[in-house]
């Protein structure tokens, strides 16, 4: 059967940011399974994992780089080694404790990118604000607030927030991140999709793009996997939170939306 027009746009997405070979931060779930299943089809992918010990993104990481026929890099850290990256992109940038571990892990990554001679690395970030894939969406929803506009907001701002941190993070490793998740094409086309028809339950969300999925081959060990935010799959929020109430580690207080800052109040 041949794939939708928005199953075709997405892998049209997707294509535009590949370059002979690439490397994906793979997590074994829904976002990182889409990027590879497309990706293999036209040039050499790599899919790399981080864990801070036997942590269920390694698992299912395992699964789905099974399932996809593809070799999987495993980079395995300890406490030790968490504590002095933490550091290092400290230096980069000051942070929330969640903006900390997500530039540890997207370092490791990198670093190993690096190391295995790839140039281009793909993530799935843009995935959450594209398909409606976080918690406080479905709160706006609940609360009735614009949900489209809230989105079109969250995305208006990623480049001053994570896509920076993640630049200056590939950057020290001189490779090149890409995201296709934000790929112009892909953001207009899914923005026409009704907002009924791409909310799902707090359970199992991002139904439109694990829809998509299906058609573009992805495993279903990956595509109905349940949404695990990067630090918590791979255990990192675990070390780093620890680190922190200890002292060891200095953040910034945790960001709250304006948009939800005032519906709270």
């Amino acid at each position: 059967m041949s794939p939708s027009p928005l199953a075709r746009i997405l892998t049209d997405a997707i294509e535009r940011t590949l370059d002979y070979r690439v490397a994906i931060a793979f997590s074994g779930g829904l976002d990182s399974a889409t990027l590879a299943a497309v990706a293999k089809e036209k040039v050499e992918t790599h899919l790399i994992t981080i864990s801070a010990g036997e942590s269920p993104d390694l698992l299912a990481a395992r699964e789905a780089a099974a399932a996809l026929g593809l070799p999987l890099q495993e980079v395995v850290l300890d406490e030790k080694t968490i504590e002095n990256t933490a550091q290092h992109c400290q230096r980069l940038m000051d942070g929330t404790l969640t903006d900390l571990e997500l530039m540890a892990g997207l370092w490791h990554v990198a670093e190993a990118a690096k190391e295995a001679g790839f140039k281009t690395l793909l993530t799935g970030s843009g995935a959450e604000e594209t398909f409606i894939g976080y918690n406080k969406y479905y709160e706006a929803h609940d609360r009735g607030l614009d949900l489209q506009a809230v989105l079109d907001e969250e995305i208006r701002t990623l480049p001053s927030r994570d896509l920076m941190r993640a630049q200056m993070v590939c950057r020290h490793w001189e490779v090149e991140v890409r995201t296709p998740f934000l790929d112009e094409e892909l953001l207009k086309a899914v923005r026409a999709v009704p907002i009924s028809e791409r909310i799902g339950t707090r359970e199992m969300k991002k139904p439109l793009l694990r829809k998509l999925a299906a058609e573009l081959g992805v495993p279903d060990c990956a595509r109905l996997r349940p949404k695990k935010a990067m630090q918590y799959g791979s255990g990192m929020h675990k070390v780093m939170e620890k680190m922190h109430k200890e002292g060891r580690l200095k953040t910034e207080p945790n960001r709250v939306p304006e948009w939800l800052k005032e519906k709270r109040e």
